[in-house]
């Protein structure tokens, strides 16, 4: 089951076209498969992994959305941009944009678990963007897609966009920081607050750790992106995305029929 709906995954996510969502009895039926089948699925798409997006990463959303923990999920190096993005629009089935908190490593971990101690002085934070889409068609597979579903399918990753650096992040309350995310003269995308935010250098401690925990490593240099800030709205063709988080640099990403 893994390999060939790994092999059907990369090739939709290389080319931009969709796969039915399996049956039942050939889709992961836990969280091991489908990370099976997500590890396949990169092997398979033979680009360098850059970094790692967490979905659900907030018990609250697990609970509201049915997941029983968070979701990680590849950054690729040709789906990273730095500040601003213009990507085909063809290229992302369902495509929503979130706005996100980015981490990127500095310098090497100690060779064991992980704190948020250890993580202080070897973070900058970056404002990012998400773009998040599928490639399981609608309405196929004559049933709810599940975590799984999701996991193996990289956990529903399309590209990212990271912003400038922030090296002097330590005192920034990062469960109030103020966000402000439009698509083009459109009002404010409704921002999280409360219990949908939690402090996010925990969120990287605790991936580092699982992908540890999985045999894979967190090295310098890598992104992480710690779960969604705001609501997960679609981005349609000639549609521009800004992001603005406190005084910081603005990220935007546009989608386009090249």
């Amino acid at each position: 089951m893994s390999s060939d709906l790994a092999d059907r995954l990369a090739a939709a996510w290389v080319d931009g076209t969709t796969i039915p969502l399996p049956a039942r009895d050939a889709a992961p039926g836990n969280r091991a498969e489908a990370y099976a089948v997500q590890d396949r699925m990169a092997v398979i798409v033979a680009q360098p992994v850059v970094g790692w997006k967490v979905g659900a990463s907030v018990p609250c959303v697990q609970v509201f959305e049915g997941h029983d923990g968070p979701l990680p999920g590849r950054i690729f190096a040709d789906r990273c941009f730095e500040q601003s993005a213009v990507l085909p629009v063809g290229l992302f089935h369902g495509a929503k944009i979130e706005t996100e908190f980015a981490f990127r490593l500095t310098e090497a971990l100690p060779d064991r678990r992980v704190e948020r101690s250890d993580l202080s002085d070897k973070l900058t934070f970056h404002p990012a963007i998400e773009l998040s889409a599928t490639r399981y068609a609608p309405g196929t597979g004559n049933r709810a897609a599940t975590s799984f579903d999701g996991i193996a399918d990289n956990a529903t990753s399309g590209a990212v966009v990271i912003g400038e650096a922030v090296e002097d992040w330590h005192e920034l309350d990062f469960e109030t920081l103020e966000l402000d995310a439009r698509i083009d003269d459109s009002p404010p995308i409704q921002a999280y607050t409360g219990a949908f935010r939690r402090d996010p250098v925990e969120i990287v401690a605790e991936t580092i750790n699982d992908l540890s925990d999985r045999g894979i490593a967190f090295e310098p240099g890598m992104c992480l992106l710690s779960g969604s800030l705001t609501l997960p709205t679609p981005l349609r063709e000639g549609q521009t995305l800004v992001v603005r988080i406190a005084d910081f640099s603005p990220v935007q990403l546009k989608l386009s029929t090249f």
